[in-house]
């Protein structure tokens, strides 16, 4: 959840990739079925759905779909 990153961070407690997978997966929670801006992998693909399988059953039309570790390997990898 959002609030628990925002109250970390202000406490000066140290962000964990755990934290950072969680809160990938709840933004893939809340904009997923429109894929829009608000979802940073969205954002940093050129402004598309990542989708490397080409089959909607298999992963909901993005590799990405509610998975916060693959969401912040994707975000990892644009920063090189």
């Amino acid at each position: 959840m959002e609030i628990d990153l925002i109250l970390k961070l202000a406490k000066g407690e140290s962000i964990t990739d755990a934290d950072l997978e969680q809160e990938l997966h709840d933004v893939c929670d809340r904009v997923h079925s429109s894929c829009d801006s608000d979802c940073p992998v969205y954002s940093l693909n050129g402004n598309s759905v990542l989708d490397t399988a080409k089959d909607f059953n298999v992963n909901r039309g993005c590799d990405c779909f509610k998975d916060g570790k693959k969401m912040l390997e994707f975000i990892r990898s644009k920063n090189g």
